[in-house]
């Protein structure tokens, strides 16, 4: 199973075990939440998810369970889970223009958008949305309106900046330019923070600056986020014209972005990946098992997209024996739901019946502990259990 992971500054994704939700949501009901708000004079916090929504599943695990959140959430909101697919989210969804999951909206009693917030959040991320939408200074409709009139202060258009960030709302690009324009110094922690959100293309003035300036970064926020941030903007940038690459080129901006301990891993990735997105499956081949035996400590995420694309792309046993090390050396590293599928696969693929069911078996059971999809699996499964015996 080929799984992507998105690579984030600002917030870390960590993997926790199943636990109950510490927020008490009221599931589902609109209505009762809107009376309950209106008999408590509170805030409604909505969760706008959606059941495929993988992010929404991640808040599920990792935030909505931290007992902290729970406690300020639970004392200062009327809290409500809402499925925007179904009844009277389909409803919501449309009056709050929500297009994108996890969405986190916040309205008062009479049913008017005070706030709101958009994507996976770390915990402590989440909690400053939920200040955020209790300070009246800072809910975004009164920021608007501030602006509207004409105020350029530099509080109003910092918080506006952020308000406008935390939505995903396109605006915060210009006023967040507006912002940073009445700045003396880009180097404060805020500013930094700021720039560190607005950054989107390789070679803008954001990502240039933080080039300039990434030891300080990296001392604000760590070298894994800092670094991550650059690499997929440069990465983004060339893939979106993949055919025309001059690997040459790529090669001088990686190792005049990073230092020379991570830049040839970096670049070797990158060269990976392009022979693998055009298609070229010899040289693909080649370069995978030389940047496996040059790379020891390769990410279990590394090493499991690696494994797969060997399944999907070769049929001789050398290397499928191959790839199987490699996804046993993934689990290794993190046993996991998607790496357990692309073993199963590949036993699959190897006529190897019993050790293929066994793998299947044990990656839906870590998927459903993770609340993640499984229906290809399944699917597998059923190939499987039809292979004769």
């Amino acid at each position: 199973m080929r799984v992507l992971f998105f690579l984030l500054f600002l917030s870390q994704v960590l993997f926790a075990q199943n636990e109950e939700l510490a927020i008490n949501f009221i599931d589902n009901d609109f209505d009762k939440a809107l009376t309950k708000a209106k008999d408590q004079e509170k805030i409604i916090f909505i969760d706008a998810y959606t059941t495929w929504c993988g992010p929404c599943k991640m808040m599920d695990r990792e935030v909505f369970t931290d007992s902290a959140i729970g406690d300020f959430y639970n004392e200062n909101f009327v809290n409500l889970k809402l499925d925007m697919e179904k009844g009277k989210g389909e409803e919501v969804a449309k009056r709050y223009g929500v297009r994108s999951y996890p969405t986190f909206l916040f309205i008062n009693s009479a049913g008017a958008l005070i706030h709101q917030g958009l994507g996976y959040q770390s915990a402590e991320r989440f909690k400053k949305i939920g200040e955020t939408a209790l300070d009246p200074n800072k809910q975004l409709p009164a920021l608007e309106a501030r602006y509207s009139e004409g105020d350029r202060s530099e509080d109003l258009m910092y918080n506006y900046t952020v308000a406008l960030l935390e939505a995903g709302d396109s605006r915060a690009k210009e006023i967040g330019k507006q912002y940073l324009e009445m700045q003396d110094t880009w180097t404060t922690r805020r500013n930094m923070e700021i720039i560190g959100q607005l950054v989107s293309e390789y070679q803008d003035p954001y990502y240039n600056f933080i080039v300039e300036k990434r030891h300080l970064f990296i001392k604000e926020f760590g070298e894994g986020r800092v670094d991550g941030t650059l690499l997929s903007l440069i990465e983004n940038h060339y893939y979106n014209e993949i055919e025309e690459v001059d690997l040459a080129e790529v090669k001088q901006v990686i190792n005049n972005t990073f230092p020379s301990s991570k830049a040839g891993t970096f670049y070797d990735n990158f060269e990976l990946n392009y022979y693998d997105v055009l298609g070229k499956k010899d040289i693909y081949i080649d370069k995978a098992r030389k940047y496996v035996k040059k790379n020891q400590n390769l990410s279990a995420n590394a090493l499991n997209s690696i494994a797969w694309n060997f399944y999907e792309k070769i049929d001789d046993k050398k290397g499928l024996r191959w790839a199987t090390k490699i996804a046993k050396k993934s689990i290794s590293k993190e046993d996991s739901y998607y790496n357990n599928d692309t073993l199963a696969a590949l036993f699959y693929k190897r006529n190897k019946k019993n050790r293929a069911e066994r793998y299947a078996h044990k990656a839906i059971e870590l998927a459903k502990e993770a609340g993640a999809d499984f229906s290809e699996t399944s699917e597998l499964l059923n190939k499987i259990e039809a292979m004769p015996d």
